[in-house]
């Protein structure tokens, strides 16, 4: 299961934003700066909330596309 683990901030085009902080379920922490996907290292994805997002190769299955 997916954890917040904590936030950062940092600026980004002269704003301060802050964004989570993750441990995958592969227990590798990471940071969710993407509110779109954001990527493990083992290859996970997760949105810019936490959630696990399906792998890539299912996106666009209900409508034939294709994210590759």
């Amino acid at each position: 299961m997916t954890r917040t683990i904590g936030t950062v901030q940092e600026v980004w085009s002269g704003r301060l934003r802050t964004f989570k902080v993750i441990r995958c379920d592969c227990s590798q922490e990471f940071t969710l700066f993407d509110s779109w996907s954001n990527d493990c290292n083992c290859g996970r994805s997760y949105n810019g909330s936490g959630q696990m997002l399906a792998h890539r190769s299912q996106w666009g299955e209900e409508t034939g596309e294709s994210f590759f």
